[in-house]
């Protein structure tokens, strides 16, 4: 099938313990409403996908009680798209090539990528989203750098202070060149 991610339940050794049925009632409408955003128009994806999200919400649950269900299922389906694209791609760590990846998919130039995230497609995407993908750094390229010398302002300020009262009071016939300068 495609290269769905269906690890929510490995990591409790296959045994799920559900979130609180109003935690994901409220999460539900958003996260279908931010699927739709993303892209993904057919039901069963938008089904396949929101069954995963709640997987992983209800795994999320069992680590930690959750603030905000909604913002949780958010923040899962963006891992679960990231996850999908590092697994496709091949992407170990890069986060630029990560950001690139998610753009490139979510950019609409792809067609069936949301059918290959569900899991509902056998062909990869990997050479498709290589080819839209672009850098988002550009190449190291070392200046050279002229060395230039520091004025304080407030170091020569100081300096032509401390000379007007040596002057006055210290050594008045001390002649001085017009930077305020002692010859």
């Amino acid at each position: 099938m495609g290269a769905r991610i269906d690890s929510a339940p490995a990591l409790l050794g296959g045994a799920t313990i559900p979130t609180e049925a109003t935690d994901w009632t409220r999460a539900a409408p958003r996260v279908l409403e931010y699927l739709t955003a993303l892209g993904v128009r057919d039901r069963l994806e938008i089904d396949r996908l929101s069954e995963q999200v709640r997987l992983r919400l209800e795994v999320r649950a069992t680590h930690a009680a959750l603030e905000d269900a909604v913002e949780a299922a958010i923040e899962e389906t963006l891992a679960l798209i990231d996850q999908w694209l590092a697994v496709e791609l091949g992407i170990d760590g890069d986060a630029n090539a990560l950001a690139t990846a998610r753009a490139a998919a979510l950019g609409g130039t792809i067609p069936g990528w949301s059918a290959r995230w569900a899991g509902l497609a056998g062909d990869s995407l990997a050479p498709a989203i290589r080819a839209l993908q672009r850098d988002t750094v550009p190449e190291f390229a070392p200046l050279t750098m002229q060395a230039s010398t520091i004025e304080l302002c407030c170091h020569r300020l100081r300096r032509r202070i401390a000379d007007a009262i040596c002057r006055l009071f210290c050594q008045p016939d001390l002649p001085t060149n017009p930077r305020g300068d002692r010859s």
